[in-house]
């Protein structure tokens, strides 16, 4: 007999919404579209677009993906002091 073992999904919208803006305001900070992005960093625009909109929960690969092409330390991508509320 096994035992299973049930994990609730937990999806917090606001802080992904905060990551989006977040990954937004860092890619324009250095100059860079989101297809300039998506060429660099091999995740298509479209997924780099539902990310700053807050419409997925992406990946921690994701998140040092962004941070090695953005070029900036991936605690960076998680200081919302400056996301406008």
């Amino acid at each position: 007999m096994g035992v299973y073992l049930f994990v609730k999904y937990l999806k917090d919208e606001e802080f992904i919404k905060k990551f989006g803006q977040k990954l937004k305001q860092v890619r324009e900070s250095k100059g860079l579209s989101q297809e300039q992005l998506s060429l660099l960093s091999e995740v298509s625009q479209s997924q780099i677009a539902r990310t700053e909109l807050g419409q997925v929960n992406t990946s921690i690969s994701h998140v040092a993906i962004y941070a090695k092409f953005l070029k900036v330390d991936p605690k960076e991508l998680f200081d919302f002091s400056t996301v406008k509320k």
